[in-house]
């Protein structure tokens, strides 16, 4: 069966008018039950008092004589004549010895079951249904020495009744399709209108595109559900933005870094060709032409390394690693480097830890923001290391006295080929160093944090769980 697909405002209205109908429905049902008891309650009232007074009036005088004039004697006993009443009076033995049929019916029929109970002493309401109109009836013995002498029975139409109850009805269901109907309308145009900014973000989202990421849902400061809606939409649009930005300059960054070695190998190379050469000088060819082709691929396994890792497709191999061992490791392995740079490489206090985790990669990234402090540090310099714990972290602090990063730079430092000082740009790496240790750290459930001011140098402090 397919599925009807209604437009939200119908759906709201529909639930609605449906809720409300149940509620309707049901309160007037309890109402008509109620008032359908109550009357039949006031009915019964009225029918058995008449029994009563008959049975007492009948108890205290022993006169049979009066059913002669049965009419006069019930005007005497009632103070009127009862009008849309059936009475009679029925012997013990079952013979009617008087009656008063005000009705419009010729014959009430009377049920062998309801005298059998009610010479048993019983009292006995029924509703006669095969009379009409139909009869709401008392059968009630008259006792004498607690022995039955005689029966009186007391019927009133329920003629009244039934049209009080018609008309009750008629009332409840005209009100409540008049409800139902109004609440619809009403609904309609409430639910219509409530949901008009939902058109407005709709009609504003296909306008937006990855040309125009500049746009903005405005629905004119709503601070309700909708407006948050749109506040989240926006939000969304600005880190798509953002996202394409990253995106586009990524691109630009890879050709760019792709372009430079590729270039510098075709000069090379048309320059060997251009006229016979020496061995000598074919040897320092192929060496400058080796040297960009493994850049190159060292920036291709970088790429495709952080690719696998936004992937999840790398592993670690985790195990028991003494970071003290590893700190003084990567120090000692930085220290020649440092000093063709002029830095000095300084070990300060070590924590004695050992912590879980994948020994070359943590290796790498250590490798990656010392090797990163030494390239932008200044002649006589150094390169600080250090480690401590702290609310159940290891804290690795890499500080140097170099150039420093302002604070426009410093949020993207971790972005893929981005350089604070684009004048180095050749002899500072691929610029995926940075990259890569945020992930390493990340991996390990831990964080890279930077505090750098330009000519103060840079404090770069790693944390990773113990």
């Amino acid at each position: 069966m397919k599925k009807l697909n209604l437009p939200i405002k119908w759906k709201l209205t529909l639930w609605y008018g449906g809720i409300l109908a149940l509620i309707l429905v049901t309160f007037s049902s309890g109402v008509y039950i109620y008032f359908q008891s109550s009357l039949q309650k006031s009915i019964d009232a009225k029918i058995k008092s008449i029994a009563e007074v008959l049975s007492s009036s009948m108890t205290e005088t022993h006169n049979q004589s009066l059913f002669g004039n049965f009419e006069r004697y019930l005007e005497n006993v009632l103070g009127k004549k009862p009008k849309g009443k059936f009475i009679q009076i029925i012997d013990s033995s079952g013979k009617i010895g008087a009656k008063l049929n005000d009705l419009e019916a010729e014959a009430v029929p009377v049920s062998f079951l309801t005298l059998e109970r009610a010479l048993k002493g019983e009292t006995v309401y029924e509703t006669i249904e095969t009379a009409r109109p139909r009869l709401r009836m008392i059968t009630m013995p008259i006792l004498e020495n607690k022995k039955v002498i005689s029966i009186v029975q007391v019927g009133s139409s329920m003629e009244d009744f039934e049209e009080t109850m018609k008309r009750l009805l008629i009332i409840m269901i005209i009100s409540i399709i008049t409800a139902i109907s109004a609440t619809i309308i009403v609904g309609y145009f409430m639910a219509k209108k409530t949901m008009k900014p939902v058109d407005q973000i709709r009609r504003a989202a296909v306008k937006i595109s990855s040309s125009n990421l500049d746009e903005r849902i405005d629905i004119k400061g709503r601070k309700d559900e909708l407006g948050r809606l749109a506040e989240t939409f926006n939000a969304m649009i600005a880190r798509l933005k953002d996202s394409f930005q990253r995106i586009n300059q990524f691109s630009i960054d890879v050709s760019h870094e792709l372009k430079t070695p590729l270039t510098i190998l075709k000069g090379e190379t048309e320059l060997a060709l251009r006229k016979e050469r020496t061995n000598e000088e074919y040897k320092r060819s192929m060496e400058s032409n080796l040297e960009e082709i493994d850049r190159m691929s060292n920036i291709i396994d970088d790429l495709l390394l952080l690719s696998k890792a936004e992937t999840k497709d790398i592993r670690l191999n985790l195990g028991r690693v003494d970071l003290r061992d590893l700190l003084a490791d990567v120090c000692m392995n930085m220290k020649l480097f440092a000093e063709n740079k002029g830095v000095e490489m300084v070990v300060r206090d070590l924590e004695d830890v050992r912590i879980t985790g994948d020994e070359l990669k943590l290796r790498r990234m250590i490798t990656n923001i010392v090797e990163n402090g030494i390239k932008y540090g200044r002649g006589g310099g150094q390169v600080a290391v250090s480690s401590y714990l702290q609310n159940g972290y290891v804290c690795i602090d890499i500080k140097d006295d170099g150039v420093g990063i302002s604070g426009d730079d410093i949020k993207y430092i971790f972005d893929r080929f981005y350089r604070a000082d684009r004048s180095r740009k050749r002899e500072s790496g691929s610029g995926l160093g940075l990259s890569i240790s945020k992930w390493i750290a990340e991996a390990h459930k831990g964080t890279i944090e930077v505090k750098s001011k330009l000519s103060s140098g840079s404090l770069f402090t790693v944390k990773l769980p113990i």
